[in-house]
């Protein structure tokens, strides 16, 4: 944990905060500068604009946008206790993310006295959601129903829930489509991944279109922003909910991701999972004990896959760091 981290940490802002008197204008406001804040399409986003391809005020919503808020920001919001709770409203984000509620509040449409939020691991509402909520000491949600407000999704009592609600079919799949969410993930792995290495315009280009392939996401399209250049040699990649995958001209993720806290999580990953050819659970094995080191962690996350010859993991940072493996039962 960074100096910065440890700050925040201990100042405990939210204890003292008080969110009544804050103008849910002004919350509004917030979150759209923190999801653009610290991130590598802010460029992209004013490229955008200035051509008049995006009209103000109607930025795409992105799947990966955790990137490196946390530790960019910490040392603002130490002082800035609602700036911090405004993070912690958004952390439910649609397909970010999801809100998780054992007893409904009105209060938890805007992200406040929720039960348990975080990141998608799975894709699947209710079963994200029991992880979670374990995770937080907390049952599961009895007799759920899924449902979404204002991009965000949330997993709810059915006889709590509030009478508006258009209920999204837990028993037709997944709310979020799970090779979106492997994307996102892949997007922002630091182990071998999108944020994992230096790559030029072309590289990146070349490297998202396989990724779309090896998931099988047809029907996204790729968009290159802005221009290399001595500052932005490297590549950001983004994907958005338009089903766009955006690689725009950056900063080199090494210098942007980086935190040395988790050098010794992204090393052991690196050299015991993505070098080797190892099984789904060999790779957990290996996630589980670096992260040991760790004092918090979203939940590690398992997904079997027998047509994958080794097992492969994906580790993004964002609030906290989450760590996803994937891979056959057996190998050779």
């Amino acid at each position: 944990m960074t100096d910065e981290m440890k700050q925040l940490k201990a100042a405990d802002p939210m204890r003292r905060v008080a969110l009544d008197a804050v103008d849910p204008a002004a919350f509004a406001a917030l979150r759209e500068e923190i999801t653009m804040t610290g991130t590598q399409l802010d460029t992209a986003a004013t490229e955008r604009e200035a051509a008049g391809a995006t009209p103000p005020g109607s930025r795409r919503r992105r799947l990966g946008r955790r990137g490196a808020i946390a530790v960019a920001l910490a040392g603002v919001l130490a002082g800035g206790g609602v700036a911090y709770a405004a993070i912690q409203a958004y952390l439910g984000e649609g397909t970010e993310g999801l809100t998780c509620m054992t007893t409904w509040n009105d209060r938890a449409l805007e992200g406040l006295d929720v039960d348990a939020a975080g990141p998608w691991l799975t894709g699947d509402a209710v079963a994200d959601c029991t992880t979670l909520l374990a995770e937080a000491g907390l049952p599961p949600v009895g007799d759920p129903v899924v449902f979404e407000h204002d991009g965000q999704v949330y997993v709810t009592p059915t006889d709590q829930a509030p009478d508006w609600i258009e209920p999204i079919d837990s028993g037709s799949g997944p709310a979020v489509d799970a090779a979106a969410i492997e994307l996102r993930q892949s997007l922002g792995d630091q182990v071998d991944g999108g944020n994992s290495t230096c790559r030029t315009l072309d590289e990146g280009v070349a490297w998202a279109q396989s990724e779309l392939d090896r998931l099988g996401l047809e029907g996204w399209t790729i968009e290159t922003v802005g221009t290399a250049s001595a500052e932005r040699p490297c590549t950001g990649l983004s994907a958005e909910e338009d089903q766009t995958l955006v690689v725009a001209a950056s900063e080199d993720p090494a210098a942007l991701y980086s935190v040395a806290e988790l050098e010794p999580l992204m090393d052991s990953l690196r050299r015991d999972v993505a070098e080797q050819c190892v099984t789904v659970e060999q790779a957990r094995a290996v996630a589980d004990e670096a992260l040991g080191a760790l004092p918090h962690s979203w939940p590690t996350t398992t997904v079997v896959d027998e047509s994958a010859e080794c097992a492969r993991v994906d580790s993004t940072v964002g609030g906290s760091v989450q760590v996803t493996v994937y891979g056959p039962t057996t190998v050779g």
